[in-house]
């Protein structure tokens, strides 16, 4: 019994770490703020979440990591957008203006941000880096304090 509470609380904290993740990417890639509603909200439900699993300081660096990897990567793809404009050497030919439809009514930009990371999720398969799989070994008791148990 105290094997299998084990092995769940592990991949808890394991899907923890991943959505912390997740969320710090989304983040740094987009360049949202940290402290606007949704997103603060987000950040502060995975952060209740894993003090209760005693697992704060992970994943708090899950989501960390992820922001940075994300604000990185979306500066690479920046960088490269402005290197393939900059290797165009034909002649642009000027497209007609097309007029834009009326927009619908203005959602209001929680909606959007919240849309937005819905499909993020659904098309971006992340993951996690190296060392936040390695802590997960460190949770677990050793072998030698589960002889008795098995």
């Amino acid at each position: 019994m105290g094997r299998k509470n084990g092995i769940k609380a592990k991949e808890e904290v394991r899907e923890l770490l991943e959505e912390a993740y997740n969320l710090g990417y989304f983040m740094g890639y987009g360049g949202h703020s940290d402290w606007v509603g949704w997103a603060r909200e987000q950040r502060e439900g995975l952060y209740k979440k894993a003090e209760e699993l005693g697992v704060y300081p992970l994943v708090k660096d899950a989501y960390a990591r992820g922001k940075e990897d994300g604000a990185k990567k979306r500066e690479e793809d920046i960088h490269l957008g402005l290197i393939e404009k900059g290797r165009i050497t034909e002649e642009v030919k000027a497209k007609p203006k097309i007029s834009a439809p009326p927009e619908r009514t203005a959602e209001p930009a929680e909606e959007k941000i919240r849309a937005e990371f819905a499909r993020f999720l659904q098309t971006t398969k992340l993951v996690l880096p190296p060392e936040f799989l390695d802590t997960l070994k460190h949770l677990e008791l050793p072998k030698m304090l589960k002889l008795g148990e098995e």
